[in-house]
């Protein structure tokens, strides 16, 4: 299942690329609640935004075609945020651990080779504390991003027209441990400031984020709540560069696309 964006003018690379970037997230509310300014924003600047969610909370066996309540929050919240593309591949939340490591890493390459994405966003292992699909999609997804370029790799991609293709760049999308703090959201997984990378300003996002937060109808409705209590204003998203093929790396950047263009 596929949501596709109206046609946009693209961002190039410094090399003519189509600037693209694919969010790797493991649930359905993870975009809204991650990087869903983020998401917007480039794609409001011509960047091609895919975005894939691994795990549904149903049994997909359980939901009937058409009226997959879970399935209508994902393509509201991607309609909210700009995304060019979703797409899932629907594993139970919880169960990723029982998907074979290299099932897994092979549908993201599949991904990846497809879409030829410059830079890969997804959630690290920690993300909510004790929650495996997290640690789990968090490994595919590394082992993913060094492995898609490599042509021996899953080499039955070539007959379907997909060639290898390396992504530039691999972050997380984190939450700095001064902010969790300033909210007090103990239960939050953070990280030390000084960790941090990159610093998105997505202030003028702020009002497509909480449409996003607003699309999500199953499991997440209690962040909000505690959003508007603690009149939390979403204006800056974060994140740690993982992986980067670039000859030089910058300490401090302000742009996923740093150095691509």
């Amino acid at each position: 299942m596929a949501h596709t964006h109206p046609s946009v003018t693209y961002e190039h690379s410094l090399n003519g690329e189509k600037l693209a970037l694919l969010a790797v997230l493991a649930r359905p509310e993870d975009e809204s609640f991650g990087p869903a300014g983020t998401l917007a924003k480039y794609a409001n600047e011509g960047v091609q935004v895919s975005l894939v969610i691994a795990t549904s909370h149903a049994a997909a066996a359980s939901e009937p075609t058409g009226a997959d309540a879970p399935a209508r929050d994902r393509l509201c919240s991607c309609r909210a945020s700009g995304i060019r593309r979703a797409c899932w591949f629907d594993y139970r939340t919880g169960e990723l651990a029982r998907v074979a490591q290299d099932t897994l890493e092979e549908q993201i390459v599949r991904l990846i080779r497809e879409l030829c994405p410059q830079v890969i966003v997804t959630f690290g292992a920690d993300w909510l504390r004790g929650e495996s699909d997290y640690r789990i999609l968090s490994a595919a997804t590394f082992a993913a991003f060094r492995d898609a370029g490599d042509p021996a790799k899953f080499p039955r991609h070539a007959r379907e027209g997909l060639s290898p293709y390396a992504p530039q760049k691999l972050y997380q999308c984190v939450l700095p441990q001064s902010l969790v703090a300033r909210w007090g959201m103990s239960d939050w997984a953070a990280v030390p400031d000084d960790r941090i990378t990159t610093v998105l300003d997505v202030s003028a996002q702020s009002e497509v984020v909480k449409s996003a937060w607003y699309c999500q109808r199953h499991g997440a409705l209690d962040f909000v709540r505690r959003a508007i209590e603690h009149q939390i204003e979403w204006n800056t998203e974060y994140y740690v560069l993982v992986e980067s093929r670039l000859r030089r790396r910058t300490r401090r950047e302000n742009d996923l696309f740093a150095g691509l263009r």
